[in-house]
């Protein structure tokens, strides 16, 4: 399984929101100054997680983005199901040859292995929340706030 770097980012904006202090909404330039995160490429992706129901927006002079809902309540695994689609361990020359119909016998053999390799993901991935991240992270001030938990 890999992450995507636009997956990643949307995590690291969430758990910045999680961080806030404040109730208010969090611009995104200031989320991607937070995160070193480019500006441009994180508008399209807190739109995203908008329509994923991940945050929701406020326009006008304080506007931004704030959580939609309790960070305990959002999982790495539904952020990552939105981002990216479905978690599967397969490497490409499998699926395509899976989407052909054209596995060999050893690639077949590896089927429950996979599988096993995916329900295990699932599981962890379950387990963790926005808020169990953004927890944490040491106490900091907003401005000091710097991703260390990255993977």
């Amino acid at each position: 399984m890999e992450i995507s770097a636009r997956t990643m980012y949307g995590l690291r904006a969430l758990v910045t929101l999680a961080g806030a202090r404040s109730c208010e909404p969090m611009s995104i330039q200031t989320i991607a100054d937070e995160e070193e995160l480019p500006g441009k490429f994180l508008e399209g992706i807190m739109a995203d997680l908008k329509r994923g129901g991940f945050v929701r927006s406020k326009r006008g002079a304080n506007g931004g983005y704030m959580l939609a809902r309790p960070a305990s309540e959002i999982t790495l695994l539904s952020v990552i199901r939105h981002l990216d689609g479905p978690v599967a361990p397969l490497g490409y020359e499998d699926r395509t040859a899976a989407a052909e119909g054209e596995l060999t016998e050893r690639q077949r053999a590896f089927g429950p292995v996979w599988c096993e390799v995916r329900d295990a993901t699932i599981r962890v991935l379950e387990r963790y929340s926005i808020q169990s991240i953004a927890d944490s992270v040491p106490e900091l001030r907003l401005e000091d706030f710097r991703p260390i938990y990255q993977i």
